[in-house]
């Protein structure tokens, strides 16, 4: 079987959850298609992998845009998979989607009625494809959506069990596409309030007593879920719908708490009862999707 794979051009997170998807398919002939400045974030060494890079960008929150797809000879893959990308249903109304929201309600909320999200909404519900999402975090017009597969979180536990937690870390982890200053501005802002209090990071280094500090998008959320690592999830007035949602449900699961980045930063959260938290997530989800994949009708 040959399968053909679309990203979302916006940041790792699309690339990131289609590479640990892959990971479970690892006898098949894949063409991932993507942005190459995500390729060469994980620089993914595997031999059943071809990557063919876009000439231009299709979607691209952080500049308010969408530009075009070339989907290639599409029509010669046994099984194509779209992430985030509604248009290659166009081409291919078999394909699976990939997501838990659809960008026409994202950029509906930003700009209002729009030619965009009118197009891409109609592509979608005249084929009515097969979603493949998590029910955790799930939202707009796919909340209430029939056809679609719930794998929960794609990761697994690698959480190491020890008896105490003990704050000694906070990581804070700059947005992938830096989307606005203000996220910097209150990570430093942090920084300067608990540096002598606690060791401080802005890299993606992690104790088995940290806090994450993030934008909350999917993918960060998903690592700190495999290592039930404390969340504490930024949101800006200006960015999307989806991260402010996302940052809403970090809270209401009960595995961190939200914070828009204009109030005031404060410790200590409930650690423990995070950690609690995490146990009632479904994981797996990653070899789900897979196993979805290979089916077969």
């Amino acid at each position: 079987m040959k399968i053909g794979i679309y990203i979302c051009s916006n940041g790792y997170g699309h690339f990131h959850r289609m590479l640990q998807v892959c990971s479970n398919l690892p006898y098949y002939d894949i063409d991932i298609y993507c942005e190459r400045y995500q390729y060469n974030r994980f620089n993914p060494q595997r031999p059943n992998l071809n990557f063919i890079f876009y000439d231009e960008s299709n979607i691209r929150w952080d500049k308010k845009e969408f530009g075009s797809l070339d989907v290639g000879d599409i029509d010669k893959y046994d099984k194509v998979i779209t992430d985030n990308l509604v248009e290659v249903l166009k081409y291919r109304p078999d394909a699976i989607y990939s997501g838990s929201f659809l960008w026409s309600d994202v950029w509906r909320d930003r700009f209002g009625d729009n030619k965009f999200s009118d197009e891409q909404d109609k592509i979608f519900h005249d084929v009515k494809p097969k979603v493949i999402c998590n029910d955790d975090v799930v939202f707009g017009q796919l909340k209430d959506y029939e056809n679609k597969v719930n794998i929960g979180w794609g990761c697994k536990d690698d959480f190491k069990d020890i008896k105490e937690f003990n704050l000694d870390t906070i990581v804070c982890v700059p947005p992938s596409l830096n989307y606005t200053d203000e996220y910097t501005e209150k990570f430093l802002e942090i920084r300067e309030d608990y540096q002598n209090d606690f060791n401080f990071s802005f890299n993606l280094n992690h104790t088995e007593n940290s806090l994450f500090v993030i934008r909350p998008g999917l993918g960060m959320i998903t690592t700190c879920v495999a290592k039930r690592i404390p969340i504490i999830a930024l949101w800006a007035d200006e960015d999307s719908s989806e991260i402010k949602h996302l940052a809403k449900r970090v809270e209401e699961l009960g595995i961190g708490r939200r914070l828009n980045v204009y109030d005031d930063f404060e410790l200590p959260m409930n650690i423990d009862e995070c950690r609690e938290s995490f146990k009632k997530l479904k994981l797996n989800g990653y070899k789900k999707f897979a196993k979805e994949i290979q089916y077969v009708e």
